[in-house]
């Protein structure tokens, strides 16, 4: 589904990335972890080509995409499900828009807008604040609402950048049990995350990166 070879990145001088080769394979849980300042998001940004490399090849779902063209990029990213630690849920809209919103953006029919944006909120425990506003909802309630906008199309491969960064334990527990159940349904899911009790006793691979560098790939 992902595959990095001897990927690197600089920016101004600093080095991000250095020499980096993974793989995450169709249907994957795979944690990536370590200080801040590794390259978690750096890694998370080359992936949906927020970014491009300095070196190295990077495919996704069987694309080469460094070398991509512009006017590809958005289908690319139509795949691509990604959730932030900020939120950025639009202010001025409920939570039910911020979902369809997601939806439009990728051309659906508006036939097709309400069943699945309210089967998504159900499958968040969000189905009862749809008509609610992002600032009337708990922080943990909000990233649920940004997971629901990010799989509400069903992409293939779901990215999360320090998903429960702001989140207490109980709540983060909550949010890691949505992700399992998104990676059951068949979706790739890679979250990037200083949280060990995120992926203690998962089982899943974990990429631990240094300094720009994968430091050991260990298993949970």
């Amino acid at each position: 589904m992902v595959r990095f070879e001897n990927v690197s990145k600089t920016y101004d001088g600093q080095q991000a990335l250095s020499g980096v080769d993974f793989e995450a394979g169709r249907g994957e849980l795979l944690f990536i972890t370590g200080a801040s300042g590794a390259g978690k998001s750096t890694l998370l940004k080359l992936i949906y080509r927020a970014i491009r490399p300095d070196e190295g090849t990077i495919t996704v779902n069987g694309a080469a995409i460094n070398g991509m063209g512009a006017r590809h990029v958005p289908g690319l990213r139509r795949s691509i499900g990604v959730v932030f630690q900020d939120f950025r849920l639009l202010s001025g809209k409920t939570i039910y828009e911020n979902v369809a919103l997601a939806m439009r953006i990728r051309g659906a029919a508006e036939r097709a807008l309400k069943p699945q944006v309210m089967e998504t909120l159900k499958m968040v425990g969000l189905r009862h604040k749809a008509d609610c506003f992002p600032d009337t909802l708990s922080g943990g309630e909000q990233q649920r609402a940004v997971i629901a906008r990010a799989i509400v199309a069903e992409p293939v491969l779901l990215l999360a950048d320090e998903p429960t960064g702001n989140l207490d334990p109980d709540t983060s527990a909550g949010i890691m049990r949505i992700f399992k159940d998104i990676n059951a349904r068949g979706t790739t899911v890679i979250i990037a995350t200083h949280n060990r009790d995120l992926y203690t006793g998962t089982g899943r691979r974990i990429m631990r990166l240094a300094s720009g560098k994968i430091e050991r790939l260990d298993v949970g």
